[in-house]
């Protein structure tokens, strides 16, 4: 029976995992070189004899923290994932984006290679990101339409309260959803300027 009580415990799954000495031995030279250098070289081999003191005295607890780490590392930095509204394919919601022309127009040019001006109408599908911000003290239910970081559209008062109630039946207050969005383009014969018109594939949020 002691036998195999000592045999147990001497196997090799139950020990634990040492830094050998000469790695040790390695290690405490490479030190007593670099302080050495920057002092004098006859602190070399003291400097040296001293962290192979400390350094076998305490493998035991390094190979304990690097393990923990690297046992660490996989839940470092969880990838953030969004709730997708489901595709309708419609595009029925039209948002108003009138007053960010400017930025749409920037965010064409850089999804789309020269945009014909001269074309009656064009369409781009992108990704658009609904933003509830409750960091307002006035309104707790603005919501703002990001698309690639850029911010194209604020939801109304009753526009934001009806999305907002749709995420609470969900169980997603607050949070961030994403859906498909057209950005359309139109000119007309006669003028230059480009009328952008943004529309998500989602139910409307104001029923008609």
């Amino acid at each position: 029976m002691k036998k195999q009580a000592q045999s147990s415990a001497d196997s090799p799954e139950k020990q634990e995992p040492k830094i050998s000495v000469f790695s040790i031995l390695i290690m405490s030279l490479f030190i007593g070189l670099i302080a050495g250098a920057g002092v004098d070289t006859s602190y070399i081999l003291p400097i040296a004899l001293i962290s192979a003191v400390v350094l076998i005295v305490n493998r035991n607890k390094i190979v304990t923290v690097d393990q923990s780490d690297k046992n660490a590392r996989p839940h470092v930095n969880p990838v953030q994932s969004y709730y997708t509204w489901p595709e309708l394919d419609q595009f029925a919601c039209t948002i108003a984006a009138a007053p960010f022309q400017k930025v749409i127009s920037q965010l064409i040019q850089e999804n789309v290679i020269n945009p014909d001006n001269n074309s009656i109408t064009q369409t781009h599908i992108l990704k658009a990101h609904l933003i509830p911000d409750s960091s307002n003290p006035f309104d707790t239910d603005v919501v703002h339409i990001d698309i690639n970081g850029r911010s194209i559209c604020y939801l109304s008062r009753e526009e934001s309260t009806s999305l907002c109630s749709r995420l609470n039946e969900k169980k997603l207050s607050n949070q961030i959803t994403i859906c498909n969005a057209i950005i359309s383009w139109s000119s007309e014969t006669n003028k230059k300027t480009l009328c952008y018109t943004v529309k998500l594939d989602i139910e409307p949020f104001l029923k008609k």
